[in-house]
């Protein structure tokens, strides 16, 4: 039996331009059924651009993305969430009752 590992979703060269800044060059990614990751990286170096690009809460200006190999192009966050993707933002209020030793 083969455990063959399927690609669920995927970018090719995705790009993203504020007018003359590029936030985005050529990101290509590729993301496994059952597979959990974290982008990371430095302040600034284009995780949620990258996320907001994939969603649909903008637009890129360059490049494809790819869910279960058929290329999609969001125009807004309820046309991921009908792929069930979804996008929970940071919010350091939510649980401001709590710190680290509690």
């Amino acid at each position: 039996m083969t455990d063959e590992r399927r690609i669920i979703l995927e970018t090719r060269g995705l790009t993203k331009h504020y007018g003359g800044v590029q936030a985005l060059n050529d990101a290509n990614f590729e993301m496994y059924a059952d597979e959990h990751i974290a982008i990371v990286g430095d302040n600034g170096a284009g995780k949620s651009t990258f996320v907001r690009n994939i969603t649909g809460v903008e637009q890129r200006t360059a490049g494809e993305v790819f869910i279960d190999g058929v290329p999609v192009n969001f125009k807004a966050p309820n046309d991921a969430r009908a792929h069930g993707i979804e996008t929970v933002y940071q919010n350091l209020a939510l649980a401001d009752h709590l710190d680290v030793p509690a």
